[in-house]
């Protein structure tokens, strides 16, 4: 669940930058972190790590 709570950080964070804007944006919060949470858990449920993403970006950019 390590993913899982990275993309839902991630979504908070991105997310609670727009909350200057008004009451709309506080429903893309939700939204947001919804949507990133999602992600990561379903990329913690097929196995994928973030030392897997690591590894294969540094092999990318090594190239």
């Amino acid at each position: 669940m390590k993913l899982a709570g990275i993309f839902a950080v991630a979504g908070l964070i991105i997310s609670i930058s727009w909350v200057a804007w008004g009451f709309l944006p506080m429903l893309a919060i939700l939204l947001t972190t919804a949507i990133l949470g999602t992600i990561g858990y379903a990329l913690d449920i097929l196995g994928y790590s973030l030392n897997h993403f690591t590894r294969k970006l540094l092999a990318k950019i090594g190239d």
